[in-house]
């Protein structure tokens, strides 16, 4: 099965039509404010250069206050003078008719008129063509300009950036002919994209500190952390640049293609570069993203399956090639995006750490279909390959549990203290929803009804979270099979809570349960529960086993334990 050319090219199309119309949203009032803003008062300030500067007569001059959701002043007044033996007035002050409050400059400018007027020094430029054009403050608010500036460069940064990332993904994009590309490319623009923007929302803040500080605001030293943030944000744009430069576009040709979800997935990385060594590893993940409506939108992943690979590694001039194939759960689900929900089939590569460490990811297209890959991947290497992940599963398996197998036989000892980190965030989150809710349903009598409900789901949410992850901190779990029965026995902080006794007949009777996992960057941690059923009971024997390998070699190694009795059986 394959994607048609048309078909890719349309989406393609509409998606690149739909970045630029949704950058234009950002663009589009970005160049408004500076067409209308910092370019209209440049191009004041050099019309006026050539007025005429003649005596004013003050009659009044005003800052007058415009309360909304901050309060923003402006200046009001009206003058007279005389030109060409004619006399007239106007109320036009400076450039900047519009109400701000940016800086103490209404003040300043109040002040110095005044001043002016009363010495009897009070000038108007005039334009000498037009006698009624005038201004009687001709100045640069330089401090405005550059407030207004951060609007431009953030919002027409943001928009530019994603007609730039549509039209880039729309050229890239070539599924027909198998080649993908890693979004590491623009990662260095992005990350420097967003430390701008850091830098620039909080230089009005930074450039306050010393006068806020001196008049007891201290306060206003909170404001230095997003220019600490703009830093860690610039380093990492620094060194994602520096890995860009230093491995180059590194393109992922499919084979084959798209990837098949009842076949195989599988590839060829190309990587400008020789004498990388053969450290690598590459994971195949299918992911459901799911993202939320309303104004704080977010999107939220569910690992479906992963799993990882050695590639086999080749070099020839100048290039290193990795090849790799994947076996993917024909149960998953293909590539597909519809509404606020989407599977994404994602290849994760990890490289050497030195001199610059490599890390790449791909989404990939995967569809339903039973092709293979035609790639020529040795012999030598999928034994190579298969070794290396059997005892990377056996290393996690002792990690994970003490056992012991002798024939038929066997006992699987979960201990407390696993994985602490999993439970401690399950726990301190129950309690953080929990406490969110018990503060809701305080405030309720005074703020309203809807704190009730609220409150209440808060609280009915959190506290068996709270209590799940406490839980999960002490219990262990002990199961035993001789002659064919299997007693398992739980414990919590070393006390026995309940026992289960179940008859062990057949393989047939195990199933691997999915329990979870957690993430840390680009690293997903998946667990599991082995399970037996016997009738409608589903007992758990051993739980929370780290990574899908070790979990199926321990279900390799049980039923492996009943083919004997099976046979003869």
């Amino acid at each position: 099965m394959s994607i048609s050319e048309t078909g890719e090219a349309g989406t393609t199309s509409k998606r690149s039509i739909g970045a630029f119309i949704f950058g234009l949203m950002f663009l589009g009032p970005a160049i408004g404010i500076l067409l209308f803003g910092p370019l209209d008062t440049l191009r004041l300030h050099v019309m006026t250069s050539g007025w005429t500067q003649i005596s004013a007569t003050l009659q009044r001059i005003d800052i007058e206050y415009h309360h909304g959701d901050t309060t923003t002043y402006s200046l009001e007044g009206l003058y007279s003078y005389r030109f060409n033996n004619r006399d007239y007035s106007s109320n036009r002050i400076s450039y900047y008719e519009s109400p701000d409050n940016i800086g103490d400059w209404h003040a300043k400018t109040e002040n110095k008129i005044r001043r002016a007027s009363a010495s009897q020094v009070l000038t108007a430029w005039v334009n000498p063509d037009n006698p009624s054009e005038s201004y009687l403050v001709r100045d640069i608010r330089w401090e405005k300009i550059g407030f207004m500036m951060i609007f431009v460069l953030v919002f027409g940064g943001a928009g530019a950036g994603i007609m730039l990332f549509g039209r880039y993904s729309a050229r890239q994009a070539d599924v027909a002919s198998g080649v993908v590309y890693s979004g590491q490319n623009l990662m260095h623009w992005v990350l420097g994209f967003m430390s701008m923007v850091f830098l620039l929302i909080s230089l009005p803040g930074v450039l306050s500190v010393p006068s806020e500080f001196r008049s007891g605001n201290h306060a206003i030293l909170l404001v230095l952390l997003f220019p600490l943030v703009a830093a860690g944000l610039g380093i990492a744009a620094y060194r994602s640049r520096k890995n860009w430069l230093f491995y180059g576009r590194t393109p992922l040709y499919l084979n084959p293609v798209p990837g098949q979800v009842q076949g195989q997935v599988g590839g060829t990385l190309k990587i400008n570069k020789t004498g990388l060594g053969e450290r690598w590893n590459i994971r195949l993940k299918c992911v459901r993203q799911t993202r939320s409506s309303g104004k704080n939108s977010s999107t939220r992943e569910t690992l479906l399956w992963q799993s990882n690979t050695l590639p086999e590694v080749t070099e020839s001039d100048g290039e290193t090639c990795l090849n790799f194939v994947f076996n993917p759960d024909p149960e998953l689900p293909q590539s597909y995006r519809k509404g606020r929900t989407a599977v994404i089939w994602r290849v994760e590569v990890e490289g050497p750490t030195e001199p610059v460490k490599f890390q790449r990811q791909f989404v990939v297209p995967v569809v339903e279909g039973a092709a293979n890959s035609t790639l020529d991947i040795s012999t030598e290497h999928q034994s190579k390959a298969s070794r290396s992940q059997v005892a990377a599963a056996e290393a996690a398996l002792s990690q994970n549990l003490d056992m012991t197998l002798s024939g038929d036989d066997f006992i699987i000892h979960s201990a407390a203290g696993r994985h602490l980190s999993f439970f401690l965030i399950f726990m301190f989150a129950g309690i953080a929803f929990a406490g969110a809710g018990l503060f809701m349903l305080n405030q309720a009598a005074t703020e309203g009804v809807t704190l009730y409900f609220m409150g209440g789901v808060f609280f009915l949410v959190g506290t068996p979270m709270a209590l799940g992850g406490l839980f999960g901190l002490g219990r262990s779990l002990e199961s035993r099979c001789e002659d064919g029965k299997i007693e398992t026995v739980r414990y919590w902080m070393g006390r026995a809570l309940w026992r289960r006794s179940t008859e062990f007949r057949s393989a047939q009777q195990l199933e691997l349960k999915a329990a979870g996992s957690s993430s840390t960057g680009n690293s997903t941690k998946e667990y599991f529960h082995i399970r037996i059923r016997d009738g409608q009971r589903k007992v758990r024997i051993a739980e929370m086993i780290e990574g899908r390998e070790a979990a199926e070699l321990l279900m390799d190694r049980l039923r492996a334990s009943l083919i004997s009795d099976e046979l003869i059986g």
